[in-house]
């Protein structure tokens, strides 16, 4: 019968497996192999290093972290995992759906989410099937995990940007853009929070309806929220919107586009020596503004002359033959809060959070040119693209005093491989990851992330 021995040695405890046997009516042992060393009161197995062989090499502290966020964001109470498989690769490689398929099987997303198979029809057939899920149920839960760590219904910034749709399946207008080029556009409302940048909801609208339009649908779907209060960019209010925000007794801040009414009413009247004063001044982060104050439409109307802005826009009408306007230099910012002016500039000109918000929707999560065709996969995309922002968002949060972003933390953990080592002798199998380097171990630690060596 055989069993395993310890044998003291010096140089350590020893584990070897023995069997007994008589011989001469004495009972002996014989050593059948050796086992290896026993260390911290563990067995460690004896491995030659000319037998042991790499099994695989696979992408992995990346894709830990990201699971472990959206396991904290509930996203993984999903039923597809194929449909997590796409939010996890949004994050960390660009590539078509019909790329995606071999790079995910050196990724340990296949592993980690339970499924062994993955194909490109399997990956579309997911992008579709993300419109069946309550959406609105998983955004209710992103809001209640993102309520723990900020106010969510203090403020509220909201924003629409535009995206290409390369597709020929849905009659949609061709229109020009932000950057000046006409195509087939989509817009993407989106609403954060204003401290954090944390997605609150998002809405997709038709190429060619107004940011006024647009505001009337978000502000309705924010009041429904509990949010009351709202920052935005110009483009969004009008009068008629003015007085929808006092009607749902909304406080809002934000910027108005000037008209021949306003500009008459309000700039035009200012003395440039009143307004370019000491009294007058409010210093931003990057620019130093001059403002002055009027009350309108049960608020505030505060125009706002940018020196700086007036000499740069003058430059390029030089250069383009144009003559420049008077009120060049001069912007208009509406509010009914309790805020004094020189806070509201700061709030408002601080509200650039969405923007990065939009900025690494469209780059780092790939809203680019939209190029599948039904109008199913182009709603998955772009719920894949928000949901996957979410993750991006809470661990920017988590790694704040790191002063780490989350795209550099994400891109330190993308050469954190799991090696998979096998003895050809035994075959016996074990895993180990890459020697780990500090900045790693900070960002493992910090988000949270468990794993074993």
């Amino acid at each position: 019968m055989a069993f395993i021995r310890k044998i003291k040695k010096k140089s350590g405890t020893y584990l070897v497996e023995v069997e007994g046997y008589r011989e001469n009516g004495k009972v002996k042992q014989r050593v059948i192999k050796y086992l290896g060393k026993e260390i911290g009161g563990k067995p460690v197995k004896k491995v030659f290093a000319n037998k042991i062989e790499v099994k695989s090499v696979k992408q992995s502290l990346d894709v830990l972290a990201i699971d472990r966020i959206a396991n904290e964001l509930k996203l993984k109470s999903l039923e597809n995992p194929y449909v997590l498989s796409l939010i996890y690769s949004q994050l960390l490689e660009d590539k078509s759906i019909n790329k995606l398929e071999r790079w995910m099987r050196y990724t340990e997303i296949p592993d980690i989410l339970g499924f062994d198979n993955v194909s490109v029809k399997k990956l579309y057939e997911s992008l579709a099937e993300i419109n069946d899920e309550d959406f609105e149920r998983i955004n209710n839960r992103l809001f209640e995990v993102f309520n723990k760590y900020e106010d969510i219904s203090n403020t509220t910034i909201i924003d629409v940007t535009d995206t290409y749709f390369a597709g020929s399946k849905i009659n949609i207008k061709k229109r020009k853009g932000k950057d000046g080029k006409v195509r087939k556009l989509i817009q993407v409302g989106l609403a954060v929070s204003f401290k954090h940048g944390f997605p609150i909801f998002h809405k997709k609208y038709h190429g060619n309806l107004s940011g006024i339009d647009i505001y009337k649908d978000m502000s309705i779907e924010l009041k429904n929220k509990g949010i009351s209060s709202m920052i935005m960019d110009r483009g969004m209010l009008s009068k008629e919107n003015i007085e929808m925000a006092l009607e749902l007794k909304f406080k809002i801040i934000a910027g108005l586009k000037k008209n021949s009414l306003l500009i008459s009413e309000f700039i035009e009247p200012i003395k440039r020596d009143d307004i370019y004063s000491a009294k007058c001044r409010v210093p931003l982060k990057k620019t130093t503004v001059f403002i002055k104050e009027f009350n309108y439409m049960r608020g505030k109307l505060i125009v706002v002359y940018n020196p700086e802005l007036e000499v740069v826009k003058k430059e390029l009408n030089f250069e383009k033959d144009i003559e420049s306007n008077f009120d060049v230099g001069y912007s208009l910012i509406y509010h009914n809060t309790k805020y004094s002016s020189e806070e509201v500039v700061n709030r408002y000109y601080d509200k650039d959070m969405v923007e990065r918000a939009f900025k690494q929707i469209k780059g780092v999560l790939s809203l680019r040119p939209i190029r599948v065709w039904l109008s199913n996969h182009i709603e998955g995309h772009i719920k894949i693209c928000y949901l996957a922002y979410a993750i991006l968002s809470l661990i920017n949060y988590k790694l704040k005093k790191l002063n780490i972003s989350a795209v550099e933390a994400l891109e330190s953990l993308r050469y954190g491989y799991k090696v998979t080592l096998k003895d050809s002798t035994s075959n016996h199998e074990w895993s180990t990851y890459v020697p780990l380097e500090p900045q790693q171990k900070k960002i493992l630690e910090k988000l949270d992330v468990v794993y074993k060596n």
